[in-house]
């Protein structure tokens, strides 16, 4: 009897995960992942490139008719479970699995580039405390003859 008791114990220390300590904790966590760089950085540019305003209206429809409900309905999978996404597809049905793996894979490719984002901003900014900028003259290796000077003639540089 008292084996069956030291496992119980240990499975429930297994099992248990960390949960938000406030409200505003998980809000504020919810919001740092909808809103993102690609948010920031890339709407605008889609906006300006379908139409200005009019691209809102399509935007907005499908925001609330697909992405509110797939956004609820996830954190709603993943709080009612406690699992991860792989296992909590996986509970649900065995052939959900996929969705689990392909969510883990999302992320992945998005944190590389976000790394490769962040990687550009440090290039820059060491790059910036230096007295010649690379980019400040057209004699660079990796210029062709077709750069442009910044009077708009044709560079002399040649590989």
């Amino acid at each position: 009897m008292q084996l069956n008791k030291i496992n119980t114990e240990a499975e429930t220390k297994e099992n248990k995960r960390s949960q938000w300590a406030k409200k505003a904790e998980y809000f504020l966590a919810v919001a740092g992942n909808i809103v993102g760089l690609g948010n920031v950085w890339r709407f605008p540019y889609l906006c300006y490139k379908n139409g200005g305003g009019v691209f809102l209206v399509p935007y907005l429809f499908f925001m609330i008719t697909c992405g509110v409900p797939l956004f609820l309905m996830e954190t709603a999978l993943g709080q009612y479970t406690r699992k991860s996404g792989i296992i909590s597809w996986r509970n649900i049905c065995p052939l959900f699995k996929g969705i689990g793996y392909a969510g883990l894979m999302i992320i992945f490719y998005t944190a590389i580039m976000y790394i490769i984002i962040l990687a550009w901003a440090l290039f820059y900014l060491f790059h910036s405390f230096s007295k010649v900028l690379p980019w400040a003259s057209c004699s660079n290796t990796w210029n062709t003859g077709n750069v442009k000077t910044e009077k708009g003639k044709q560079g002399t540089t040649s590989i």
